[in-house]
């Protein structure tokens, strides 16, 4: 079946001016490229203005390149209240063929976009809440609980006072309860998005906690929470869609975090090689 955004840029492709019918092209040859692209990187990679692109989905009867991508979100996901099962199946019926190159040159795109958006003022916001909180918690929804638990792990080695979220209590009581005035949740979530995301977030915010969160890029609920958003691009082409960009942006925000606070960690690296010498945990 043609995809929907494709089946409209072809239905309209006569109204469009030489240099939209380069973006058309672009399209054309990447289908479901809207699913990962915004409005910057497509002026990048067709080398026309960002005015152009705009002009381009005004044509097409979109505001910009996040309006056409939520339109059609469900064109690029799947139907969302199928089952795993059933969108398995949807997934192996449409499914390219296995392209390894074409995979790493999204994850290279992706990546890119971590970078770009580590450059901008809001991370250094985000860096220096979770380098001097009285204490950081950060909890992964669906399948992102492997991140949080690894950015934990790696961030108590530098930094004291970190701590996973579970929710086995049902009510996130650690964060909650926890009386120090500066606190920092990060949330960790892709789509199709865990119900107690929002409703952590904005607990926490009411409670005087900040908020970070990392996400795809149709994450629409986010920024009505918290400023402190870092939005990435997962790739397609897998069942289970990687999120490269989110775990390279999480290793850039230990290793600013590490820069950030200097000295102090090498006293925390000490207090816990003390400990593991005690313990005996490594065999070298």
């Amino acid at each position: 079946m043609e995809n929907e955004f494709i089946k409209l840029v072809n239905d309209r492709h006569e109204t469009l001016t030489k240099l939209e019918r380069r973006i058309a092209a672009y399209f054309l040859a990447q289908p479901k490229a809207l699913s990962v692209e915004t409005s910057g990187s497509i002026a990048d990679r067709t080398h026309v203005s960002p005015m152009t692109v705009t002009r381009f989905f005004r044509k097409l009867g979109f505001e910009s390149a996040a309006a056409a991508k939520e339109a059609f979100k469900k064109d690029f996901y799947g139907n969302e209240r199928s089952t795993i099962g059933k969108r398995f199946d949807e997934f192996q019926r449409s499914r390219p063929p296995s392209n390894h190159s074409a995979h790493f040159d999204s994850a290279a795109l992706a990546t890119r976009r971590a970078c770009e958006l580590s450059q901008e003022p809001i991370w250094r916001d985000i860096v220096d809440l979770v380098a001097h909180s009285d204490s950081v918690y950060a909890t992964g929804f669906q399948t992102m609980g492997y991140l949080a638990n690894g950015l934990v792990q790696r961030l108590g080695y530098v930094r004291a006072n970190v701590h996973e979220l579970d929710g086995t209590d049902g009510v996130y009581a650690k964060l909650l309860t926890d009386p120090r005035p500066k606190r920092t949740l990060i949330i960790i979530d892709t789509f199709r998005y865990g119900r107690n995301g929002p409703v952590l977030a904005q607990a926490a915010r009411k409670q005087g906690a900040e908020v970070v969160i990392f996400c795809d890029e149709l994450c629409d609920w986010g920024a009505s929470i918290t400023p402190y958003v870092v939005a990435l691009p997962t790739e397609e082409g897998f069942f289970f869609r990687p999120t490269t960009a989110i775990h390279f942006s999480l290793n850039l925000l230990i290793q600013d975090v590490i820069d950030e606070l200097g000295e102090s960690v090498r006293d925390q690296m000490k207090l816990l090689s003390q400990a593991q010498e005690l313990f005996g945990q490594y065999m070298k």
